[in-house]
């Protein structure tokens, strides 16, 4: 829906809470998911390895997988690494629940 030109000149187009600035520096811009709290994962070197359980501070087994799996599809796509893939496996506890999840850094 377009403003009439008038109603924006006059100030009726633009809502109270949004507050319109001038001169503010664009942010250079990022590909993926950078700010990922898993985004150690693109370090890991062939043949490491890490768990994640109930007991881990700030991180939850069932999120695991699909966060690693996220970065690796990143680093496929942003490196020359076309070759990075991981594994997840479900170490203690069952899929749907796990309590230990593992990550492998299989190529």
């Amino acid at each position: 829906m377009l403003i009439n030109q008038k109603n924006l000149i006059l100030g009726h187009g633009i809502p109270k809470e949004i507050k319109i600035r001038n001169n503010v520096e664009l942010p250079c811009p990022e590909r993926g998911n950078t700010y990922s709290k898993y985004g150690f994962i693109s370090t890991l070197e062939v043949g490491e390895s890490f768990e994640v359980n109930g007991d881990t501070p700030g991180f939850k087994a069932k999120s695991l997988a699909p966060a690693a799996y996220a970065i690796a599809k990143q680093v496929r796509t942003t490196t020359r690494n076309k070759k990075f893939t991981v594994a997840c496996r479900t170490v203690h506890g069952t899929c749907k629940d796990p309590l230990v999840v593992g990550c492998w850094r299989t190529a």
